[in-house]
Formats: structure tokens, C-alpha cells, sequence
């Protein structure tokens, strides 16, 4: 059995518990199951893999929110309590509740902070930096990297109280660092692999 989620950059594969990332699809031999929010590359995975089943039309999910990402269902698929925080290219905070999705709040990933500077002045194009929320930013670096970081993870405290955090995402390692949290790689894959055993 093959696990494809189909992201805005890349082509997120988990085969045989070994996770790793493509630009371009290839014909996949096993049964295939995916989940995708690109719909161009969806298409593009769907001409070599024309049999793959895309679990968004399987998934029993209870949420009263409208238009949730079938991204964010897997990631909050195997979490009944707690807040799921899944950083990539945005950063999704979503609430779980005994089982139920309550809702949840998108922004921008640390790289569309990072390029939104650039956007505004030459000066701001800077790369981000090591973060240290007890002292007050001295250098236009600093400022930017407190800023938006600190953005996030604001957002993040404001949900959590007394609930357990569950980080994934390619930032999501590092933003574990600044909140008492679990970081788990595969988390996705993990609401796709119950939804198969489940809701199939």
C-alpha cells in the first residue's frame, strides 16, 4: 500500500512506513491511496495512477466547519483531544475536541512571512534568524524573525490553555521548539491509514 498526499510544492509519499518527498509522479505498482489540495497536480499524479482512491470522498469527519482542507482532516483525523498545528507553506492551528474538529485558524508558513518582507522593501529581505522571545529585537532581523514567528506562535497559545499540542509540517519540528508540544512526521498519514481501516 502507497500514501500519497498531494501538496502545494510536492508530492508527500508513505510507503512501507518510510516517508519522503517528489516533485514529479511516477507509476506506483501497489495499491494506492491519496489525498490532494492541488488540483493540478492531482491530475498529473491521476494520469499515471488512473486506479488511486482519493480518500476525501471516503472520510467520516465531524466538523462544523465549512471547506476544511482535506489536508487538515487527516492531520486531525487521529488526535481526539488537542490542538493540531500542521506548518508548511501555511501554518493550519486546528481544535480538537473528543473527536470532534470545532475549528481552526490559517495563516501564512515562515517562508510566505519571509517572502511577504521582501515584497514590501529591498531592506526587509532578509533571512530569519534564532529567536529569543525574553529580550526585545535590536536589529531589523531580529524584528522581522520575533514578528512573524512570534505571530504564530501567539495564535497557537491563544488555542491551547491546557490542551496537548501536535506539531507536523516541515516547520513543524521547529516550531515545537518554542511551545511544549509533540512533533509527529507522519501525522497525515496516520488520519489516512485510520480512515482506510475505518470509514473504507
Amino acid at each position: 500500500m502507497v500514501l500519497v498526499d498531494i501538496g502545494n510544492t510536492n508530492f508527500h509519499i508513505w510507503e512501507d512506513g518510510k516517508i519522503y518527498n517528489i516533485k514529479t509522479p511516477y507509476t506506483m505498482k501497489d495499491e494506492v491511496f491519496y489525498i490532494s489540495v492541488n488540483q493540478r497536480k492531482e491530475k498529473e499524479f491521476l494520469k499515471l495512477n488512473p486506479n488511486a482512491v482519493n480518500l476525501e470522498h471516503i472520510v467520516k469527519f465531524d466538523t462544523p466547519y465549512i471547506g476544511l482542507g482535506i489536508d487538515r482532516v487527516m492531520a486531525c483525523k487521529s488526535i481526539d483531544d488537542g490542538i493540531v498545528v500542521d506548518a508548511g507553506s501555511a501554518v493550519t492551528i486546528d481544535i480538537m475536541q473528543q473527536g470532534i474538529h470545532l475549528g481552526g485558524v490559517i495563516m501564512p508558513g515562515i517562508n510566505a512571512f519571509r517572502e511577504a518582507f521582501g515584497k514590501i522593501s529591498d531592506k526587509l529581505d532578509l533571512e530569519f534568524e534564532g529567536i529569543d522571545f525574553f529580550k526585545i529585537p535590536q536589529n531589523t532581523k531580529e524584528a522581522i524573525t520575533f514578528g512573524s514567528i512570534g505571530a504564530i506562535v501567539l495564535m497557537i497559545e491563544k488555542f491551547k490553555k491546557d490542551k496537548k499540542v501536535y506539531f507536523t509540517g516541515g516547520d513543524g519540528k521547529f516550531l515545537s521548539r518554542f511551545i511544549d508540544g509533540i512533533y509527529i512526521k507522519d501525522l497525515v498519514f496516520r488520519g489516512m491509514i485510520k480512515t482506510i481501516k475505518e470509514d473504507l
